[in-house]
């Protein structure tokens, strides 16, 4: 088992969730989304210049593994991941929990009449025109699972990961490619590198001790 430190290594990640019926509180102008499920999604990452290796990541969905802080603290719902003006900013996170296998996010709008922005997102959701979030996290701490036979890929379980907010979004960036921008802001991140190989070899080796034995 091999863990390296990587600093700066990634840019902010993203995840699509669609709004459930029944999430709308149209008197209190809030929306209830589910921005994780916890399920593999399929990128990819770049072996020389036009070599793409896919991959699977897995986030977990736990306590431990969301760092909610941001969330809980008001974070952004913003359109359509645009973080370059307040303007972008139609409504807040009032806070963030975990509900089964689910993380979930109330995010309240402000009232009539104070944004035209807002307005209209409000207006587009609460008709079902806009029906997508989409969550915009950081990668804290990653398992590499290498790939154990041909026709296999890679897993990346992300054991700790820090949403930063969480965007409205109509058609979403492909799910199977990493958001990358040259401006974009970087993340620490810590990888563990395991192989299933050696996994298997370490368990063959404690059995053959415990047959001497």
């Amino acid at each position: 088992m091999q863990t390296r430190d990587i600093p700066a290594a990634l840019p902010m990640q993203t995840r699509l969730a669609v709004i459930a019926d029944g999430a709308i509180d149209l008197a209190a102008r809030t929306v209830t989304v589910t921005f994780t499920t916890g399920a593999a999604v399929r990128r990819q990452r770049w072996s020389g210049w036009e070599s793409p290796v896919p991959f699977d990541e897995i986030l977990t969905v736990s306590r431990d593994a969301i760092n909610m802080e941001r969330l809980n603290l008001g974070a952004p719902a913003l359109d359509s991941h645009s973080a370059g003006s307040t303007y972008s900013q139609v409504g807040v996170v009032e806070r963030g929990w975990i509900e089964g296998t689910e993380g979930k996010a109330l995010i309240r709008f402000p009232s009539e009449g104070i944004d035209k922005a807002s307005d209209r997102m409000f207006g587009l959701v609460s008709e079902k025109i806009i029906r997508s979030v989409s969550v915009g996290y950081s990668l804290d701490q990653v398992r590499v699972v290498e790939a154990a036979k041909k026709g296999e890929v890679e897993k990346r379980i992300v054991e700790r990961w820090t949403p930063y907010e969480i965007s409205f979004v109509t058609i979403p960036a492909d799910l199977r490619a990493q958001v990358r921008s040259e401006d974009a802001q970087s993340f620490p991140l810590s990888i563990e590198m395991k192989s299933r190989i050696a996994d298997a070899v370490t368990r063959m080796r404690m059995r053959s001790r415990h047959l001497a034995a």
